[in-house]
């Protein structure tokens, strides 16, 4: 990490700056306590309209936050800031109207219910878009790894792709194309059952004390840094794919046999997720996810079960691939640009949930 950027997101506000509004004293705390995003990994584009509504604030917080030290450029309309920053100063402000906390605390919500209603069947209509980052794209080859609710009992039940595209080799290829979208209908299933190997539960054990104590802070993080697990270790930062990657190290390297999985979970808002998976002593691949334990426990109190859930279970709310944690779920291949793209996913509850 640079170390001026560090510094200045570190700094205290100016004098009397907190005394001035009331209002503004969680969100500046928040920015002191930010673990920014370090030089190569930092990407200014995010402007004020956006960034706005992410927070779900007025301009003049956003000028006081870039007074206070949070990484930007520009000035006026032009003020540019980096997404993850935003999203990370959010979830620790407390604003209940910042998308990140909202979202979290709504993704979450099901952890205090019952435990007979996690796991039942649960159906979504999906809407996936993908688009090229960059705007001279002529159209090029997309490979898109589909997701595969079978692992867990769910299914898809209808998955189509607006452009011309064909199977090869398990994934979906679509060519000459610089978007794309896929909707249909997936069933998505959980189960329950108790982690046996005491090796991996103490794993999980110590990984849920190390995110509670701040050996690791949680926080949203550029995708080239969760695959980086000395930066990470080095700043002290944990999201979903860098714990289940450091969950597999630890647990392989007393021998266990593991394997990693990218996925989504599915809601009134839906959201990125990764976990580890260990072969227990019944010969089943279970999920161990100290991540989902910590997090259910900073919005209403869980379940007192579901923390133990979390070692060796999996919610119905869970749309899993067969992708590893830190591995795209698609490839572009851009004619003129580096093959980066955006984009938007939605899973929409239908009818008969439960």
């Amino acid at each position: 990490m640079s170390s001026d950027v560090r510094a200045r997101a570190a700094a205290p506000p100016p004098e009397g700056d907190d005394g001035a509004d009331p209002a503004l004293r969680p969100w500046l705390s928040a920015l002191r306590e930010l673990v920014p995003m370090p030089d190569g990994f930092r990407e200014l584009r995010v402007g004020r309209d956006e960034a706005r509504a992410l927070l779900g604030c007025k301009d003049e917080l956003l000028d006081r936050l870039a007074a206070g030290g949070l990484a930007h450029e520009g000035s006026g309309a032009g003020l540019r800031f980096d997404y993850h920053d935003l999203a990370n100063t959010a979830l620790y402000s407390g604003a209940v109207a910042s998308v990140p906390l909202a979202g979290q605390r709504m993704m979450l919500r099901f952890a205090s219910g019952a435990p007979d209603t996690w796991t039942p069947p649960r159906h979504w209509t999906l809407d996936w878009r993908l688009r090229c980052r960059d705007p001279r794209c002529p159209g090029g080859t997309w490979r898109i790894a589909l997701p595969t609710p079978e692992v867990f009992g769910g299914g898809i039940d209808a998955l189509e792709c607006e452009q011309p595209a064909v199977h090869e080799d398990g994934v979906l290829v679509v060519r000459d194309a610089a978007a794309l979208r896929l909707s249909g209908r997936v069933t998505t299933s959980g189960w329950r059952s108790p982690l046996l190997s005491t090796t991996a539960r103490r794993h999980f054990d110590a990984l849920v004390g190390e995110l509670r104590d701040g050996t690791y802070r949680f926080q949203w993080m550029h995708p080239g840094l969760r695959t980086d697990p000395a930066g990470t270790k080095r700043l002290g930062i944990m999201d979903c794919t860098v714990c289940s990657l450091e969950l597999q190290r630890r647990a392989a390297a007393d021998g266990l046999t593991t394997r990693t999985r990218r996925g989504r979970y599915l809601g009134v808002l839906d959201a990125e997720h990764a976990w580890c998976e260990v072969l227990d002593e019944d010969g089943v691949f279970k999920p161990v996810d100290p991540v989902f334990a910590v997090l259910s426990e900073r919005h209403r109190p869980p379940h007192e079960e579901f923390s133990d859930f979390c070692a060796g279970s999996v919610p119905s709310r869970f749309l899993p691939w067969s992708v590893p944690a830190g591995e795209p779920l698609a490839v572009h291949d851009c004619p003129v640009g580096d093959g980066s793209w955006d984009n938007t996913f939605s899973g929409t509850t239908a009818k008969g949930n439960a």
